[in-house]
């Protein structure tokens, strides 16, 4: 016998009962609708390498950034951005993995500091990849080479990527810091190239889609130029004075009361035929702690100065042009609505300001970097912050605001957890711009790399360890603080009763952009509880500093 609860007799289709029916059915099929979760947002992530924020968008009006500056008009723009190592490689690997350098063990470019010699990480691209997109990077993102395992291509990226893409720039050579090319296209040099391949691929994506294939996409575009040399087509030269109108920095000499060990002897720049030729004679000037901070001998004359420093602009130029390139493709190919888009400088760079060149430096001017980030529908109208941010929190921030599962924090004294970070998501900011955040930003270098092979009044460095001493320097509200300790790279392990050298830094005034860090505080008698506190601050680490 047939259950009387499906046994009805029929109804007409127009009758009442059947119409109400009907129409309840369009109003549970239009709520399900409603409440879908809307799939997940693509992510174009442009790296540019040693980029400081000396651009339009941070207030500097002699410098050409039209494609920047217009994303930061619908944008937020990061104003206090820091890096967790002023050198490529390792800040790359922080900011990809989401974990310090004394979790990574990666503190400066070597063959033996791979991200995954000593931690199980997940990095950025990966991760995406693992939760159902389509990743794929091409230029600088990682470090090149071994240093990055070769752009992680074991790990990082999607098979439609693949073989990874690195032009080859047989312009870039040793034998001068810079070279305006007269009548070339940009597609002539690497970045030009970075650029057309990033084209070409939101075409091949936005095809893939008409075909079927709804993955969204993380597409990574790394630029190389600002870096050494400074080559450019000369029509980005050309939107610059002649070289001898380009003012030099008002603060060309050393910070007053600066320890030895806070010094780098710029050989990355030295590394260059031309520059190198100036110093021939002068082994002093990378040697001798008194020569290479004060010598006259030691400085880079004004008129070459003044070259190098336009060379570096015309540099963001060109690379401001590829940004502007791909972001036009991006909308052309229908992706603007769906795509979040962020922009960050590894870490700044130094022009001559302190007699400084290049990086590898705890100075404000190398650790405070350019970042944006463009959300459809939440940055349209432009915002901004002061809030203290790292270029470590973007990994738990990208995957919130896209709407996969974001990592946990780390644990402490962990180095097996596959996906976890040691930042802090700012998609809060994006809300409340001007609320209490970090108490702190954390950065880090290491010596002797990159400084003086001999700090007077100190021990010779153990030449076979390139981190024998750690600089650790922290941002707070109104000053940068920085304590350089003996080290034990093999356990990443500070000695905090073995300091090399102590400074503070007063940024209470609105200091401006490169003009800081001049004098010393830290050996004021005035100033000893203010150094107290920050040591303590400094200690306790960047956990202690997270946002409550």
């Amino acid at each position: 016998m047939l259950s009387e609860s499906l046994y009805k007799p029929h109804l007409g289709s127009n009758h009442p009962k059947n119409m109400a029916f009907l129409a309840v059915c369009i109003l549970l099929v239009l709520h399900v609708a409603s409440v879908q979760p809307k799939p997940p947002k693509n992510v174009l992530f442009i790296a540019v390498d040693d980029l400081r924020p000396e651009l339009g968008v941070y207030g500097y009006s002699h410098i050409h950034s039209p494609n920047i500056d217009e994303l930061a008009s619908k944008s937020m723009v990061f104003e206090r951005a820091y890096c967790q190592v002023g050198v490529c490689s390792p800040s790359r690997a922080s900011l990809l993995t989401g974990r310090r350098p004394d979790t990574n063990h990666v503190w400066k470019i070597a063959n033996d500091e791979y991200l995954r010699m000593y931690t199980n990480a997940t990095t950025i691209p990966q991760y995406f990849k693992d939760n159902g997109y389509i990743s794929i990077g091409m230029g600088k993102i990682f470090h090149p080479g071994p240093p990055s395992g070769n752009d992680d291509v074991a790990y990082s990226w999607s098979p439609e990527g693949l073989p990874y893409y690195h032009p080859y720039d047989i312009l870039d050579q040793k034998n001068a810091s810079w070279h305006s090319y007269e009548g070339f296209n940009d597609n002539q040099l690497e970045d030009g190239k970075i650029a057309d391949r990033a084209l070409s691929v939101l075409e091949a994506l936005k095809n893939n889609q008409t075909k079927g294939d709804n993955r969204p996409f993380f597409l990574a575009v790394g630029f190389h130029r600002p870096h050494l040399p400074f080559n450019a087509p000369s029509r980005y030269f050309d939107l610059y004075p002649p070289a001898d109108q380009i003012t030099l920095p008002e603060n060309s000499d050393a910070p007053e009361g600066m320890p030895d060990i806070a010094w780098t002897t710029w050989g990355e720049m030295k590394g260059y035929a031309d520059i190198h030729n100036i110093f021939a004679n002068h082994t002093e000037c990378s040697t001798d702690a008194d020569e290479s901070i004060s010598g006259k001998q030691c400085r880079i004359p004004d008129s070459i100065a003044r070259e190098l420093r336009r060379a570096y602009y015309s540099c963001i130029s060109y690379t401001d042009a590829q940004i502007g390139k791909v972001v036009k493709q991006l909308e052309a190919q229908g992706f603007a609505n769906d795509t979040v888009i962020v922009i960050w400088g590894d870490h700044g760079w130094q022009l001559g300001e302190h007699n400084e060149w290049c990086k590898h430096t705890n100075f404000e001017d190398v650790v405070h970097v350019p970042f944006l980030l463009h959300v459809p529908g939440i940055t349209d109208k432009g915002m901004r912050t002061k809030a203290l941010v790292e270029l470590i929190d973007i990994f738990p921030s990208l995957t919130e605001l896209v709407g996969i599962e974001t990592p946990p924090l780390c644990p402490e004294g962990k180095q097996n957890v596959l996906a976890c970070v040691e930042g802090s998501s700012f998609v809060p900011l994006l809300h409340t711009p001007d609320q209490e955040w970090k108490k702190a930003a954390f950065s880090q270098y290491p010596r002797p790399t990159g400084g003086l092979p001999h700090i007077p009044g100190h021990p010779p460095f153990n030449r076979s360890e390139y981190e024998s001493v750690m600089g650790y320097t922290m941002r707070v509200e109104n000053y940068r603080f920085t304590e350089w300790y003996g080290f034990d790279h093999n356990t990443a392990q500070p000695n905090w009763n073995d300091i090399w050298g102590t400074e503070l830094y007063n940024h209470t005034h609105n200091v401006i952009f490169f003009n800081d860090d001049n004098v010393n505080l830290a050996l004021k008698t005035e100033m000893t509880i203010v150094v107290e506190d920050l040591r303590k601050t400094l200690q306790a680490g960047w956990r202690a500093a997270m946002p409550e």
